[in-house]
Order: C-alpha cells, then sequence, then structure tokens
C-alpha cells in the first residue's frame, strides 16, 4: 500500500514516465553512437551516424537517428530500432575503415573523390596548410 501511495502523485507519476522514456529510447538507439560505423546485416552496406536526438519530441518520430552510407552523400533521418552489428567504434578505428573502405573502391562518384580528398588532407597536414598559405597571401593577376 505504502508504494501505490508514493506512486500515485503526479510528479511521481511524470519521474517515472519519463525514466521509461529513457530506458525504452536507449534500447531502440542501442549501441549506436556518433561517429560509430554499423550496419544492419553482412549484406548491408557500411553506415556512420552522424546524430542522435534521443526526444523527446511533441511530434513523431519522438526520437530519431541520422545517418549516411558509406560512399555516398545522402544522409537520411529515421527511428528504425537497433538491429544489427558494431563495425567500428568512434575514434581512430572508425576512421581506419572509413579510409580503406574509400580507398579500396574506384572513385567514380562525387562522394568518393570528397571523401578521398578529405583522407588526402588528413594524410598530409602540412602540405596542406602551406597550400592554404600560399593560396591566403597569392596575390590576384589584376591587381599585378
Amino acid at each position: 500500500m505504502k508504494h501505490r501511495a508514493r506512486t500515485a502523485t503526479p510528479a511521481r507519476r511524470a519521474y517515472y514516465d519519463a525514466a521509461g522514456y529513457r530506458r525504452w529510447v536507449a534500447r531502440q538507439i542501442g549501441p549506436r553512437r556518433v561517429g560509430g560505423l554499423y550496419r544492419t546485416s553482412p549484406f548491408d552496406p557500411v553506415y556512420e551516424v552522424l546524430a542522435v536526438d534521443p526526444g523527446p519530441r511533441a511530434e513523431w518520430p519522438t526520437w530519431q537517428i541520422t545517418v549516411r552510407t558509406l560512399g555516398e552523400t545522402r544522409i537520411r533521418t529515421h527511428c528504425t530500432a537497433w538491429e544489427g552489428e558494431v563495425v567500428a567504434e568512434p575514434g581512430e578505428q572508425a576512421l581506419q575503415f572509413w579510409a580503406e573502405h574509400t580507398l579500396a573502391r574506384p572513385a567514380e562518384g562525387g562522394a568518393l573523390l570528397e571523401q578521398r580528398h578529405v583522407l588526402d588532407e588528413a594524410a598530409h597536414p602540412g602540405t596542406v596548410a602551406a597550400l592554404h598559405e600560399l593560396a591566403r597571401t597569392a596575390r590576384s593577376p589584376q591587381a599585378a
């Protein structure tokens, strides 16, 4: 009886409802974290998590996750529950997998060309900094 009396207040009920919602969303999101690489099954493409919005939001979906498939530029937002495998945790492991994936495929599409450019900049930071400085200080032909 005492337990029922403690949870009968509107404030207590709201607290337990919010805690239940947070646990439900945590199960839906699963191990996915921003910057990590995941896939639904071994036959599906690998996707990168760009953002996680656990909500709660007034409209549907009450929570959402933003992802991009490796090698593509299209960004998708959805609220699909976790089901799959962790390919690489956020950080160095994910960067290594992303680099290997990008460099192993022919750069035919704009997305792979852009990703290769980013990888080249990451591999040669001194050269990139020098080129940025040169571009900043270079004079235009009309000014000469």
